[in-house]
């Protein structure tokens, strides 16, 4: 999202009958962009959450413009491991309780976006084990899901013998593993793709450019986003999704923003050059770390590190490493598979583990949408609706005072 930012206006389109599984097919359409335009909403940041706001706002009839200055889900949101679950970040009980109203809305955005758009983004549920290899890993993991049962979390505690029995793949000496079921995922790029292409046929467009600051009205009334070429995109709503970059905004905003990369590394295995099936059940080390997660559009993966690496984006053997490592631990099998690609990314981490998400403090007609830690692709249904809400009514039938915005102080 650091690149120089080109004149030209580009949207990405699908070909009819594309996204159906392998390799998305797309096209890019380049149109001249006048210097100056005029939107119903400026959203800053290509990202999940931008193009997710993007699309509910056109459902409420506005005409939104995207300014990303890299192109769309070219950050964490392409690359991410598309997991729908909050257990993967800080775990905040707050944070936890709104995961079934944003799992309600993936389940209805999967009945609408892939007919729409031709965009079949994957989504697919199955089996999750957490596996444990000491004492202390058993006891800290029954206390997890005795905590997880009160906010509605259904799983079942396995014995090894129970476990092993539900896929070839977990060989380690482990002593118990928890079951659950309700944990879904998407190819990340795909389904942002598809919340993107459905709100450009909508009248959505896509500036490609970078921010550099807000248009105003007296000190604090929003009127737009001006770039660095100099073009404005005048708009009295603008919302704020720039992912690990949303730090740069506190520039804009006239107070520190409390968001800052954090570099996630992951390996994708070739399973079908070296004769492997495809694992069926998810598996993870609780008290050991790594994750072998198969998906059903592309190859299974191996994650994920969380590194204080800055702006760092380039995968490193010391990573790999260390994922084959803590994945071997319950799954030999892996040292049999081929790494057909890396890759590394950079999550928005918030400071207190939750995301800010409403209106910026101190300002009218600014929102903010960031700080999502690993957890944008599920909660950006969430984050988008609820913004998109607000913009339009000023209020919203979801409760996110958990994650407002209104704790960073202005």
């Amino acid at each position: 999202m650091m690149c120089p930012s080109p004149a030209p206006l580009v949207v990405t389109r699908l070909p009819a009958g594309g996204g159906g599984g392998g390799t998305v097919a797309k096209q890019k359409v380049v149109e001249v962009v006048p210097k100056h335009l005029k939107a119903d909403v400026a959203i800053i940041g290509g990202g999940v959450i931008g193009c997710l706001t993007a699309y509910y706002a056109t459902l409420r009839g506005l005409k939104p413009v995207i300014i990303e200055s890299d192109g769309i889900a070219s950050g964490a949101s392409g690359m991410a491991a598309g997991i729908l679950t909050p257990y993967t970040g800080s775990g905040a009980s707050e944070l936890l309780a709104l995961s079934k109203a944003s799992l309600k809305l993936h389940v209805d955005l999967v009945k609408t976006l892939p007919a729409e758009t031709g965009v079949d983004y994957g989504y697919d549920s199955r089996p999750h084990l957490r596996c444990v290899f000491t004492e202390d890993g058993a006891v800290r993991l029954k206390a997890w899901q005795k905590a997880r049962a009160k906010e509605g979390f259904k799983s079942e505690w396995l014995s090894p013998l129970q476990a092993k029995s539900l896929s070839a793949w977990l060989t380690g000496d482990i002593l118990g593993a928890l079951l659950s079921e309700i944990e879904p995922t998407v190819d990340a790029y795909r389904f942002t793709l598809a919340a993107f292409t459905a709100a450009e046929r909508r009248g959505a467009k896509l500036v490609i450019g970078r921010a550099s600051g807000l248009l105003s009205k007296g000190k604090s009334k929003a009127a737009g986003v001006r770039l660095v070429d100099g073009s404005e995109i005048s708009a009295p709503e603008t919302v704020i999704a720039t992912g690990p970059w949303a730090g740069e905004a506190g520039a804009w905003l006239g107070y520190p923003v409390p968001v800052k990369p954090q570099k996630g590394q992951m390996l994708y295995l070739d399973l079908a050059h070296g004769g492997q099936p495809k694992p069926q059940v998810s598996l993870g080390g609780f008290d050991t770390g790594g994750i072998l997660l198969p998906k059903k559009l592309t190859e299974t993966i191996v994650g994920a590190t969380r590194e204080d690496a800055g702006f760092d984006r380039a995968p490193t053997d010391a990573a790999r490493k260390d994922l084959i490592t803590k994945v071997s631990r319950f799954s030999g099998r892996i040292m049999d598979a081929s790494i057909v690609r890396q890759t590394a990314c950079l999550r928005p981490m918030p400071a207190d583990g939750k995301p800010y998400i409403g209106r910026a403090p101190g300002w009218d007609g600014v929102w903010l949408g960031i700080g999502h830690w690993s957890e944008g692709i599920h909660f950006g249904p969430l984050t988008g609706r609820y913004i998109a809400d607000m913009v339009v009514d000023d209020k919203s039938k979801y409760d996110l005072s958990a994650v407002a915005s209104s704790r960073i102080s202005a």
